[in-house]
């Protein structure tokens, strides 16, 4: 159900100002990512507005199941919601919002769709398809779609147009609401775009099971301070995203105009594909005080060696949509946004 939901006033204003207004959603804004995406376009980020131009949000809803924190100084009005969206009602609800742009962040990830899968179907499928079947005023519709899409025997690099072939039930919901996505766009509903995200790094705070986050604490934990033991061998080939590309990649699709999308309105976000290895080599180098140990585990392993290993796009360069830069560039992201204190020369 919903809860803290602000009213969904109609807007005062006439016909050529309503034009130049952008009003955001954001689900899942309590996740990492969400609150990093939420803190740009609270601080002025131009987004495409109905007159054709660019500017900032005239509006922003934030939601998760607990109400997210506001953004600091936002120059715009924001607005913190609790909702569950395996609940069909609120799905819908949210989705009639008569939003421009929605993110839509939400996921249940891939531990726990094996481990409850009709949940996990219930958050990865269904909420958005509500979300979309409900939306007024054809939004532009942003998906974070996964890696996970992917499986089986893959080649050595993972394009935009290998057919996807899930080995999870995570993958096989994010393949499932691409499809579905591009569909209702098809019909009128929406302007759906899917950005498959690499293993994303770093969330800050405590570390969790997630498969991303066990590897995601390898570069936060050792400079933090705290010893961490690797779930993969030093030789394993990992595809990451800094959260900052992967903000600045979302806002980049959400520009795009339609006729530049592909044909299943899907694209990778390409990765920066290194070693557990050199991760360890990197951290060290930015003087991390924690060490990393090894204790290889067969199921997470098994895991990750089914995903790609080169995660490529070549429809995104020309999008303006980018890998970080480094190995270095990616950790220097997490330290200035999340690691305060421990960012290196």
């Amino acid at each position: 159900m919903l809860i803290n939901v602000p009213p969904n006033q109609p807007v005062r204003a006439s016909w050529e100002e309503t034009l130049s207004m952008t009003n955001v959603l954001i689900t899942g804004a309590g996740g990492f990512l969400g609150r990093r995406l939420a803190r740009v376009i609270a601080a002025g980020a131009p987004l495409p507005r109905a007159d054709g131009c660019e500017g900032p949000a005239s509006r922003l809803e934030l939601v998760d199941l607990t109400a997210p924190e506001p953004p600091a100084g936002a120059a715009m009005p924001v607005f913190c919601t609790a909702a569950d969206l395996a609940d069909a009602a609120t799905a819908a609800a949210l989705g009639a919002r008569s939003a421009d742009v929605i993110f839509h962040l939400a996921a249940s990830l891939t531990l726990d769709a094996e481990r409850a899968p009709d949940a996990a179907w219930a958050v990865n499928v269904e909420a958005p398809r509500r979300m979309a079947e409900a939306a007024t005023g054809r939004p532009r519709f942003i998906f974070t779609s996964s890696i996970a899409v992917f499986g089986g025997s893959l080649p050595a690099e993972t394009s935009d147009d290998l057919r996807p072939l899930p080995a999870t039930g995570y993958g096989t919901h994010k393949a499932i609401a691409e499809l579905m996505l591009a569909d209702l766009s098809r019909r009128g509903r929406i302007d759906g775009r899917s950005l498959r995200l690499p293993i994303v790094v770093t969330r800050p705070g405590a570390p969790t099971p997630a498969v991303s986050d066990r590897i995601a604490a390898l570069i936060r934990e050792p400079l933090a301070g705290r010893d961490v033991v690797s779930p993969l061998p030093p030789e394993t080939l990992v595809p990451l995203a800094s959260a900052g590309a992967v903000v600045r990649a979302l806002l980049r699709l959400v520009a795009v105009t339609e006729d530049d999308l592909p044909p299943g309105r899907a694209l990778n976000l390409p990765a920066l594909t290194v070693t557990i290895g050199e991760i360890a080599a990197a951290v060290k180098a930015r003087g991390a005080t924690g060490g990393i140990g090894f204790a290889p585990e067969a199921d997470l392993a098994r895991i990750v060696q089914g995903w790609p290993q080169h995660f490529v796009s070549a429809r995104a360069e020309p999008l303006g949509i980018r890998p970080d830069a480094s190995l270095d560039a990616l950790i220097a992201d997490h330290l200035r946004h999340d690691g305060a204190g421990h960012v290196g020369s």
